[in-house]
């Protein structure tokens, strides 16, 4: 099970040498003294897991905190961004139900380490995969398999040997080693899941084979994992989201409302695999050698479902909310019938040639060369279905109609295929791959005596290389083209079971695309007007994919220093480091300008940043129990590489008098290369009690001073003299994030022996420029002021029980084209855990997620703005272990 910052799973825990593992690449103190030490440790069952977990946030120097799975294959959640959100200061976001993505006390800009070296997914830094919904679904935290890890842990204050790039928190996802842990490690376990809303049930497996010789000299471990499962996400969604627009019955009055309302089903079946092997030797004392290497990917089959209209075209009898938003009324806007089927592939390889060794009594030194390849692909074939021309479809539509509103369709047989037409066709290969290669070396040299304890140094070389190339076919045929002469292509697709007692009046039957018929564009042979069309023909020469390819290469110089001193200050134990770290990076970045014309200017941008990044952090023991740390520290992250792309595309739109004098603008949208890097000061301090043998109490007080950071916004630019607004990223000044963490770590004693709880509270509040329509100041996107997290376990003997809720204030998602706010509303989670052992090598969990059926739903502006709000259904997994 785990800790975070505490919290431990239910299971017995293995030994709490496992907690420790192997030190981070950064440090080399001498291999055969670290064995020695862990040796010596011999902690089980839940309260050694506490232990462990607790020690990591007590001896480590730096703002740290820390989950520990307590035994092989256990990391408590679902995945590795849900388990991460059991710290404080986390905050989870959510793709198609599951944990996707994190944001460190407000922030995205995170490093996210595999056992102490940097990787990052298909997209590059800050990348979010490549899947069209805009969520981070496909993202990096869902390709590591949860079943691989031993500790996460979340570095919230850097010190100046850690890598740079965390605005937010330094993430490192720790795996087994073979020469560390008490004995060989061997273990297989099998599980089903069953999942409520596409009633479907799935499998899991995982195995992990470790040995070692008897003098520890060379150890080997390779470890597995395969799952599958089917997703389904039910409910109301947006595309375009809502507008200003002129109220027909008073054409003075302004009114807010959705531009495009979407009843839709997602149904993805994801394949998962992931493999780890990694190697260590000792060939003589003071001298350790290890490979590793990981490799994940993840395929799924996506098809989506929905039916579509704009609630105000062609509006009557309408009803707004007193912030003028509109809730009800008819639309004669068209109805539209939309299907999509989508190869969804993604993959990370990552591995890592590390040697640890002691030159003399002094000095220890370490050398990492490391490689990663990430790839993805999004193979989406997408197919909209309109009236024909001549028929009016009725929309009569009311968002206050039970949770996701209600819509009755008629005037037109959605069913019929006389009545409709394919208007668009989209044929996208959406690909993407980012490459980094890294060298690094740490040394500490130890001090003999006196207050100052070691000097470290040391330097890191990186480059990252991210390439976008699409294949791009955007089809519409002049008058589009009869479904009766598409038969072979389109079937009606029935959902009799889509959202019971909900969206009354919506019809679950009506025609679509279906997989086994909706290949490529190039499939449509006896409908020339498709697979003779010129983009089908040549998708990589379109004006669509010349707009969407770009490559961003970064190579990253880094060197630092940092002193380390341990004294005593009266009766009080004194600790803490001061150091500082160097950072040069080199861009250049390629993309195409696309002219209103449709002409295709390749262009390609250079620039060098160079930051000093200080640091100092101190430990003060006032008694053996309490503790006061602080710390400060400038700390850097660069703009995200998809952020980077050196092209612009502009619009045809831009409008002359017969003067041929510009009256407005053309507008256009870019990629920002010349972006400042986010740039905060931060400062840090708690007081945290460790009482008996696990508790914690602890509270901090953080502030980040944000000189630099990005938003997006048009901004007017000259092109062959004429003027457009170009939609691109920013850099905005003067932002301020404060906050306060609290943890509670309390195993009860006595009559409550074996009951626990684990609570954490995070308060975030953040001040930026960035305003709405009405003036509002908004803050940081993804930040929710406050935060909870309540785990109750209990563990007597081989049973135990676990329940995990978390709630999480709304928060800011951007901003719509009315310059509105967008809202992601509160969102509550529980799960929970049964286990029991049925002796010290078979053990059976049982475990439930999501069992609130929560809704996921966000608003513009004001709650009653209903923008989207889905459900993904609970689901249910039984697993059986045996160790060997």
């Amino acid at each position: 099970m785990f800790t975070a910052l505490g919290a431990c799973l239910l299971t017995p825990c293995v030994a709490l040498a496992q907690s420790a593992e192997a030190p981070q690449a950064q440090s080399a103190p001498a291999a055969d003294s670290q064995a020695t030490t862990l040796d010596a440790v011999t902690v089980t069952g839940i309260r050694g897991s506490l232990e462990a977990s607790r020690d990591i946030k007590r001896d480590s120097p730096q703002i740290v905190d820390a989950i520990v799975a307590d035994d092989i294959g256990k990391l408590p959640d679902s995945n590795v961004a849900e388990s991460l959100s059991r710290v404080a200061g986390v905050q989870l976001e959510r793709g198609m139900g599951e944990g996707s993505d994190i944001l460190v006390r407000g922030f995205k800009e995170n490093v996210l380490l595999y056992n102490g070296r940097q990787i990052v997914d298909a997209t590059g830094r800050g990348g979010n995969g490549l899947d069209q919904l805009a969520t981070s679904t496909y993202g990096l935290l869902s390709l590591v398999p949860s079943e691989l890890i031993s500790r996460l842990t979340v570095t919230k204050l850097a010190g100046a040997d850690q890598i740079a790039g965390g605005l937010g928190g330094i993430v490192d996802i720790q795996t087994r080693q073979p020469l560390y842990g008490d004995g060989e490690q061997n273990v297989v376990s099998l599980a089903g899941t069953y999942d409520e809303l596409s009633d479907a049930y799935g499998q899991n497996a995982f195995a992990l084979l470790s040995t070692r010789t008897d003098d520890r000299r060379f150890g080997a471990l390779i470890s597995a994992t395969y799952s599958k499962r089917e997703v389904v996400q039910q409910g109301l969604d947006t595309f375009s989201g809502y507008s200003r627009f002129n109220d027909p019955a008073d054409p003075t009055q302004v009114r807010f409302g959705s531009t495009d309302m979407r009843a839709q089903n997602i149904d993805d079946d994801r394949d998962k695999v992931g493999a780890s092997v990694v190697l260590q030797w000792r060939p003589v004392d003071g001298v350790e050698i290890t490979s590793d290497t990981f490799y994940s990917r993840q395929d799924a089959k996506r098809d989506r479902y929905w039916i579509a209209f704009n609630p105000s075209a062609g509006l009557t009898n309408a009803t707004y909310s007193d912030h003028d938003i509109l809730l009800a009324g008819r639309s004669t806007g068209t109805v539209l019938l939309n299907s999509e089927v989508a190869d969804i592939d993604s993959d990370i390889f990552s591995t890592a040639l590390t040697a640890k060794f002691r030159v003399g009594d002094q000095l220890d030194g370490s050398v990492e060369a490391d490689y990663g390849k990430s790839t993805a692909r999004y193979d989406q074939h997408y197919m909209r279905l309109a009236p024909m021309a001549g028929l009016t479809s009725i929309t009569d539509f009311d968002l206050r109609s039970g949770n996701f509103g209600s819509f009755n369709v008629s005037g037109v047989d959605v069913t019929d295929p006389s009545q409709w037409r394919m208007t668009i066709m989209f044929d996208n290969d959406w690909r993407a791959e980012t490459d980094t290669k890294a060298l690094r070396t740490d040394w500490s040299w130890a001090f003999n005596d006196g207050p100052l304890r070691s000097l470290d140094f040391g330097a890191r070389f990186n480059r990252l290389e991210s390439l976008q190339n699409p294949l791009r076919a955007d089809i519409r045929p002049t008058g589009g083209i009869p479904v009766t002469q598409m038969s072979d292509y389109i079937r009606l697709y029935s959902n009799f079971d889509f959202m019971p007692g909900e969206f009354a009046g919506l019809p679950r039957e009506y025609l679509g695309a279906y997989r086994g018929a909706f290949g490529g564009c190039d499939t449509f042979t006896n409908i020339p007007a498709i697979s003779q069309n010129a983009q089908c023909l040549n998708p990589g020469s379109s004006t669509l994919a010349y707009g969407s390819t770009f490559s961003v290469d970064e190579d990253f110089l880094e060197a630092y220093a940092k002193l380390n001193w341990d004294t005593q200050l009266g009766d009080m134990g004194l600790t803490g480091n001061v150091g500082v770290r160097f950072v040069r990076r080199d861009l250049d970045s390629r993309g195409n300008v696309l002219g209103g014309d449709g002409s295709v200017t390749p262009s390609v941008f250079s620039r060098r940043d160079d930051e000093a990044l200080p640091s100092a952090v101190a430990k003060l023991q006032l008694t053996d129990t309490l503790v006061l740390r602080g710390g400060a520290a400038k700390v850097v992250a660069f703009p995200n590489t998809e952020d980077l792309n050196n092209g612009v595309t502009l619009n045809n739109n831009a409008v002359f008098d017969a003067n041929g004098v510009q009256t407005s603008f053309g507008t256009g949208t870019g990629g920002a290369p010349d972006l400042d890097p986010f740039k905060a000061n931060q400062y840090d301090l708690s007081l945290e009690w460790y009482y008996g043998g696990q508790g914690v109490l602890s509270a901090g007080l953080f502030y980040k001073d944000v000189s630099t950071f990005i938003v997006q916004q048009q901004s007017a630019e000259v092109y062959n003299n004429v003027n457009y607004l170009v939609l691109r990223k920013i850099n905005g000044d003067k932002a301020k994030v404060k906050g306060v963490e609290l943890l509670a770590q309390v195993p009860f004693t006595g009559m409550l022996d074996g009951f626990g709880v684990v609570t954490t509270y995070t308060y975030i509040d953040s001040e930026t420029p960035i305003t709405d329509i009405t003036g509002n100041a908004m803050t940081f996107p993804g930040l929710s002021k406050n935060n909870v997290n309540l785990i109750g376990y209990y563990e007597n003997g081989p049973f135990g029980v676990r329940l995990a809720y978390n709630w999480r204030d709304k928060y800011l998602v951007g901003l719509s084209s009315a310059a509105t706010g967008i809202y992601n509303d509160t969102y509550k989670d529980l799960s929970a855990t049964l286990s029991y052992d049925f002796s010290d090598r078979l053990s059976f969990k049982l475990e439930g997620n999501n069992l609130l059926d929560s809704e996921q739903r966000t608003f513009d502006g004001y709650d009653e703005g209903l923008r989207t709000n889905v459900v993904f259904g609970r689901s249910y997994k039984a697993s059986l272990t045996y160790r060997f």
